[in-house]
């Protein structure tokens, strides 16, 4: 079979789809974000993570699941690899619960992935103007809350 031939370019009967069309764009934009991520050694939700408890000092890992979607059954292997590689700490707070902190290695960790998120967010968006930009934030964050009532 003579592979230069030229094969008509197929139709796509999903091209009218809100959904498809966000689903199609979030895997174009990830993509590359993911590989970022990968090359300074974290996943995504190992980024997202630390990233909370930057912001939250001292929260658990109960409640980072919750504010993220993530299951408890799945935040426990990836927080204990986050102390495994000595990123994040665990102390005790109340009994069961423990409270987690970035370690000076979270911290420089942390430096280098939100250069990386940086860097794609512009690329990705930094010639969205302000007012589309407030437009999509609504809209990605009623998307959100749809699917969470959806779960």
């Amino acid at each position: 079979m003579d592979t230069t031939d030229k094969t008509p370019e197929l139709e796509d009967p999903l091209e009218h789809l809100l959904g498809y069309q966000l689903r199609r764009a979030a895997f174009a934009m990830l993509t590359p974000l993911n590989e970022a991520f990968a090359e300074i050694g974290v996943n995504p939700t190992e980024a997202i993570i630390i990233r909370f408890v930057r912001a939250n000092p001292g929260c658990t890992q109960s409640e980072i699941g919750r504010a993220i979607g993530v299951k408890r059954t799945n935040m426990v292997p990836v927080a204990n690899g986050l102390i495994i590689k000595r990123v994040l700490e665990r102390t005790a707070a109340d009994g069961r619960s423990h409270s987690l902190y970035l370690t000076e290695e979270g911290t420089e960790l942390l430096r280098k992935i939100n250069k990386v998120a940086l860097k794609h967010e512009e690329f990705f968006f930094g010639d969205v103007p302000d007012n589309l930009r407030q437009i999509l934030m609504q809209a990605f964050r009623a998307l959100r809350a749809k699917a969470e009532l959806w779960a």
